[in-house]
């Protein structure tokens, strides 16, 4: 401990403003915050309140921080360098004896090179992209980072919490367990976005914020007829599991299954059961927000139990109404060849094509994408090879865009209108390591978290030099403020509620992400869009390939230690093998 001088401070608050003006480029505007006395070991003030002209005097003691040291490594799922390596400089700066290295990885292979971080023991990685691996959260392999959001902040001197939105924290926490193993920084809705020239030249000229299902389709017959592709969409087993069309699966399932949230909610006595929310709770599929974790509680060994008793399938009526309305438009209305497909956006970046779906990092991009095609460096990557050439690049143009939400599907199977995956994104992960690696670690996200350093990583992601750079939507850090254009932008986007908050949607592609059953549903999947079996067939073999591979999802990926025995008392908490 040691002794600090007498502070004077004023009753009259400061406003602090970051200095930070950068010319011809946006930069986040850091909101200014009032200066306050520090709280610790603090004498207590006068009991009579001072006049304006006095000051107070307070002796303020405080433990010498301790100075940090070790290593940093930083390999999330990206390209963005700049922005990665501007933070890390600013942190280094703040602490001299940390190195912090920046070490992107492709998307390619990501999955597999996480997993080989495990496999040698204490992965070196200190931040990755943990979503892509939820078996390995589920064994708890990934930092709790829950303990951690009391602890004051060296960057703001505020408890870690204060730093972020509320509901990014409740979002990121177990309902239940009230573990928070990622962390999302900013929000996110995906959307459709449409050129507006070749709607206006079509003669679609009303575009409703959110359209129906048979409304969309006859826009796309419209714009087939007239000669341009309606839909760039890719077709190759990324974008069947995690992408375009895995969002697609994952939408419209909750389109009809949110009814089944009677059948696998917490029920009184169950483990989950939490009194004052669960006990209150009432279906009403017209509220998009009927199902939010702060709403109702889901019971996932019910769940699980639901579908091994067959009371959740995937061969009903409803699962073949959604994917005979999805046939209408995965390959009758994408490009030619679309199946295996890996990047279809410069179809839509060239105005061959009128539609592409996205996130709302695409308001971001857009321009940057335009300027990487007309230049010839889009899809280049550092050390590997020169993609092929897109026709029409060179003459790319930037175009007015528009955007409307996920049409909704009808019909008596339909329980509610479409939702879409919206709330927060980023899944910063941290494998666990020691106690002090991972102390050290936390640390940076502190300082990336804090109007300081997010502040640095938003201005050098908006950077419009800075191609690889963008944002997916407005922060979910405070004191942030989106420059123009984009706070503009984001600021339109109609939120209509989160469809994997549902009862129904883990089976949308699969079973709970288990890659295994994503393989097989990927592959019959594949075969029905391109009319190689009916989607009788189809569904039969997708259930029994649930079927088959249920026992093994169940031990190896949820990782249930009595295995399928647990299903037989959803009421109590399975034991989880470490």
């Amino acid at each position: 401990m040691k002794r600090i001088k007498w502070l004077w401070i004023l009753l009259v608050v400061a406003l602090v403003i970051s200095p930070m003006l950068v010319s011809c480029k946006p930069t986040a505007t850091a909101v200014p915050e009032a200066t306050a006395a520090p709280k610790e070991e603090a004498t207590k003030a006068p009991d009579a309140e001072p006049t304006e002209e006095e000051v107070v005097e307070v002796e303020v003691t405080e433990e010498a921080a301790k100075e940090l040291e070790g290593t940093i490594v930083i390999s999330f799922q990206s390209t963005d360098k700049q922005t990665w390596e501007a933070v890390a400089a600013a942190y280094e700066k703040l602490n001299p004896k940390v190195d912090v290295r920046v070490e992107l990885k492709p998307g390619e292979g990501y999955q597999e090179w996480i997993r080989a971080q495990f496999a040698t023991g204490s992965p070196e990685a200190s931040l990755v992209n943990a979503n892509v691996v939820a078996d390995l959260i589920n064994a708890r392999k990934f930092l709790d980072l829950a303990p951690y959001m009391d602890k004051i902040s060296p960057y703001t001197n505020k408890p870690w919490r204060e730093d972020m939105e509320e509901g990014a924290i409740r979002n990121m926490t177990d309902p239940i367990e009230g573990r928070i193993e990622v962390l999302n920084i900013e929000t996110v809705q995906v959307l459709w976005f449409y050129n507006k020239e070749i709607f206006d030249k079509v003669g679609i000229t009303d575009v409703p914020t959110q359209p129906t299902w048979s409304q969309f389709i006859g826009w796309c017959q419209k714009i087939k007829d007239a000669g341009y592709i309606p839909v760039a969409i890719e077709g190759d087993a990324r974008s069947f599991w995690e992408m375009r069309v895995g969002w697609m699966m994952r939408m419209y399932a909750d389109q009809y299954t949110r009814k089944e949230s009677e059948l696998v909610r917490c029920q009184p006595g169950d483990y989950c059961f939490r009194e004052g929310i669960d006990d209150k709770w009432v279906y009403d599929p017209t509220d998009p927000h009927n199902d939010d974790s702060n709403m109702i509680t889901f019971n996932g060994v019910r769940k699980m139990a639901a579908f091994y008793n067959g009371e959740q399938r995937v061969d009903g009526p409803e699962f073949k109404a959604m994917y005979e309305n999805l046939a209408q438009l995965l390959g009758p209305m994408t490009e030619p060849g679309w199946i295996g497909v890996t990047d279809a956006l410069p179809l839509f970046l060239t105005q061959q094509a009128a539609m592409w779906l996205d996130g709302g990092w695409f308001f971001t991009s857009f321009e940057k994408n335009i300027k990487q095609l007309a230049e010839g460096t889009y899809g280049v990557t550092e050390g590997e090879a020169t993609p092929t050439p897109v026709a029409g690049a060179a003459q790319a143009t930037v175009f007015e865009l528009g955007t409307f939400n996920i049409p909704s599907m009808e019909g008596e199977l339909v329980d509610a209108p479409a939702r879409t995956m919206e709330g927060y994104l980023g899944f910063w992960g941290i494998p666990k390591k020691d106690q002090a690696q991972n102390d050290l670690e936390v640390d940076f996200l502190m300082f990336v978290t804090s109007p300081e350093g997010f502040a640095i990583y938003v201005q050098n992601k908006l950077d419009p030099n800075n191609l690889n750079g963008g944002i997916s939507g407005p922060p979910a850090i405070l004191n942030v403020e989106l420059p123009s254009p984009y706070k503009e932008r984001f600021a339109n986007i109609k939120l209509i509620g989160a469809a994997d908050q549902g009862p129904g949607g883990y089976r949308s592609r699969g079973l709970n992400d288990y890659q295994p059953m994503v393989r097989e549903w990927t592959d019959l999947a594949q075969q029905y869009f391109q009319g190689t079996i009916t989607i009788d067939e189809f569904l039969t073999k997708y259930q029994a390939s649930l079927e088959n591979l249920f026992p093994q999802m169940v031990t190896d990926h949820l990782r249930w230690q009595g295995g399928l025995d647990a299903l037989k008392t959803p009421e109590k908490k399975p034991e989880v093998l470490e």
